[in-house]
């Protein structure tokens, strides 16, 4: 299934490979036809996103992934906020608060890196130097400043990744928590916007509680949702009348990490063209926040034609 619309897509300002510009370009050459930036907690790239699709002829809604945990439950929530104000007082001041926990947690791995000798001939100074304008610096933005001075190569971030980053990130104490998942969804909505919780899997059970708090929507066609879950999840959005998203994240083209393989087609983040995001008659709902007629009809249809696909699948196994 070809889709329309990729809206769950990282750039430089988060943890993506391409440039607000560079992921533009690359998503319009594979075939999407409109987007939304939704780096992690932070909005800094949207601008330039949405001047870049202006220009490319492309359709675009603002977005920010935050993660938000239901700490009752046990359960992490990715929450794509969608159309809302950065600058709503309160939003504004959370948004600043991730991106000093981020900057300051990376900056503390680094240090350590550096004493341990696992990194080398590289100054933090040169990271903030490098990534000017981005507020919310993670791994990538050191990898990329060591790219950029010759230190590494893609072939090598895998590497720097587990050693450097990784698990350690548990090793330092943020200075500041996330939201719950409640207090999330009010800030998003108090914000002026609407919330879509991101590849639920296995998270569906928790969606109709989800709903009761303020959730508009939810990811279907994402690489992380198994199939029989993204059949439940369409049955969830027909039952509650919830908005479908879908997008890429780090997989396929758009996440750029085919380069840190010889042989992309074999790892975790090959997807075939246009197969993760979200088709036309779901975007056009989500951006006028208004469920059209005859979406239920079109959802028993996609339930059809998903179950036929992997039934087709599974004969030819």
């Amino acid at each position: 299934m070809k889709q329309f619309a990729n809206l769950h897509l990282h750039s430089t300002h988060s943890d993506g490979v391409y440039t607000p510009a560079e992921l533009v370009e690359v998503a319009k050459n594979e075939g999407y036809r409109a987007l939304a930036l939704t780096d992690h907690d932070t909005t800094s790239g949207n601008a330039e996103v949405r001047e870049e699709c202006r220009r490319a002829g492309l359709d675009y809604i603002f977005g920010c992934e935050f993660s938000s945990p239901w700490r009752e439950k046990r359960i992490n929530f990715h929450i794509i906020g969608f159309d809302f104000d950065p600058e709503h007082p309160e939003m504004k001041d959370y948004l600043a608060q991730r991106s000093f926990c981020e900057a300051e947690q990376t900056r503390i791995l680094f240090e350590r890196g550096l004493s341990e000798g696992l990194l080398h001939d590289i100054t933090w100074n040169e990271v903030l130097e490098y990534n000017r304008g981005v507020t919310w610096l993670c791994n990538n933005h050191v990898f990329s400043t060591m790219k950029a001075k010759g230190l590494a190569t893609d072939l090598d971030y895998m590497n720097f990744f587990r050693s450097v980053y990784g698990k350690r990130r548990g090793e330092v104490k943020p200075p500041y928590e996330f939201l719950p998942i409640d207090k999330m969804l009010r800030l998003i909505r108090d914000a002026g916007g609407f919330a879509v919780v991101a590849h639920p899997h296995n998270q569906l059970h928790a969606i109709p509680e989800l709903v009761s708090m303020g959730l508009s929507g939810l990811e279907v066609w994402h690489s992380l949702l198994t199939d029989s879950e993204r059949l439940e999840a369409l049955a969830i959005a027909k039952e509650h009348n919830l908005f479908i998203s879908g997008g890429s994240d780090h997989e396929g083209l758009c996440g750029g990490y085919y380069s840190t393989s010889e042989h992309p087609e074999q790892t975790a983040f090959y997807a075939p063209e246009l197969s993760l995001g979200t088709q036309e008659f779901f975007f056009r709902e989500i951006k006028t926040r208004t469920l059209a007629p005859g979406r239920g009809e079109l959802i028993d249809k996609l339930i059809k034609t998903e179950l036929e696909e992997q039934n087709d699948e599974t004969h030819s196994l």
